[in-house]
């Protein structure tokens, strides 16, 4: 009997969060699911965790290795479910998660292929939670999709079916394949928001590339001509990225701002947005962690 809801959580050797996220779903209030746990390490010690458990809505899959994308793809390839839910293996959720996800599915019409919710910023270190991020849009959010990522993949579930119409993770980007994702797929279906914090989202040292972060941004404009060929979006992103790369002390930063107020000089249909995403939370925890203070 195949279950209501596939859960996939990729991993590569951190056995100790993975069992913490793998916790989090068996505790769910809602339990038909399967969990299928892709190890990119096809490490002994992450299947013998994953048989532990002794429950058999737990799938262990080895995975060559080939990223976190590649990973999520064989694990959307591999579901049974008839939704698809995301778990990043330093994550976790609250115990309703999956419950309130699946009520408002109910509720909402059927152009409605993904609910995203609020999650938290937890610094594991410290055992502290750093700030709240809630959702920004709903409905048609491609628009809000083409400036940020305004979700989080740990809190999303999405019904399976959208993936044949939007395709998979793209492999080839360094990061942000899940922002291409989930631009991509809100050009099909409308997005449902839960404004409470459902997942915890972890925050640890060793966790951010910023160089990469910065190769999968500009790998976002050169693939959206939406982006790419709109002057108040695209100085939207340069202003985004000349910022963060000046708090990195990458002083290239100051001509990517040049070039941002060259494309929109009174930066209209910006101002907003620029003053939110730089007292958003998830701004103040990148430049954080780009001086080295997280």
């Amino acid at each position: 009997m195949r279950p209501a809801v596939s859960v996939i959580i990729p991993t590569y050797n951190r056995d100790a969060l993975l069992g913490r996220a793998i916790e989090s779903v068996l505790n769910q209030s809602f339990d038909d699911f399967e969990v299928l746990i892709i190890d990119g390490a096809q490490s002994n010690s992450t299947r013998e965790l994953v048989h532990s458990y002794g429950d058999g809505r737990v799938r262990y899959i080895p995975q060559r290795g080939k990223g976190i994308a590649n990973a999520r793809n064989l694990g959307v390839l591999k579901a049974r479910g008839e939704f698809i839910a995301f778990l990043d293996d330093d994550d976790r959720w609250r115990e309703n998660k999956l419950e309130r996800q699946l009520e408002l599915f109910k509720e909402l019409p059927k152009e409605y292929g993904l609910i995203y919710t609020a999650f938290t910023y937890y610094y594991l270190e410290r055992n502290k939670v750093l700030g709240i991020k809630h959702p920004k849009a709903a409905g048609s959010v491609y628009k809000h999709m083409l400036k940020d990522n305004i979700t989080g993949t740990s809190t999303i579930m999405v019904k399976r079916e959208c993936f044949r119409r939007a395709g998979l993770f793209r492999e080839s980007f360094p990061t942000c394949e899940d922002w291409d994702m989930w631009l991509r797929m809100s050009k099909i279906c409308r997005f449902g928001a839960i404004d409470e914090p459902l997942v915890d989202y972890s925050i640890h040292s060793g966790q951010f590339s910023f160089a990469k972060y910065l190769a999968g941004r500009y790998r976002m404009i050169e693939e959206h001509g939406d982006i790419r060929h709109d002057p108040r979006v695209l100085s939207y992103h340069l202003l985004q990225i000349g910022i963060l790369k000046l708090f990195g002390g990458d002083r290239s930063g100051a001509a990517e701002i040049l070039r941002a107020f060259r494309l929109n000089p009174t930066m209209r249909g910006n101002i907003v947005d620029t003053i939110g995403s730089i007292l958003d939370v998830r701004t103040k925890i990148y430049i954080l962690k780009f001086i080295g203070r997280l």
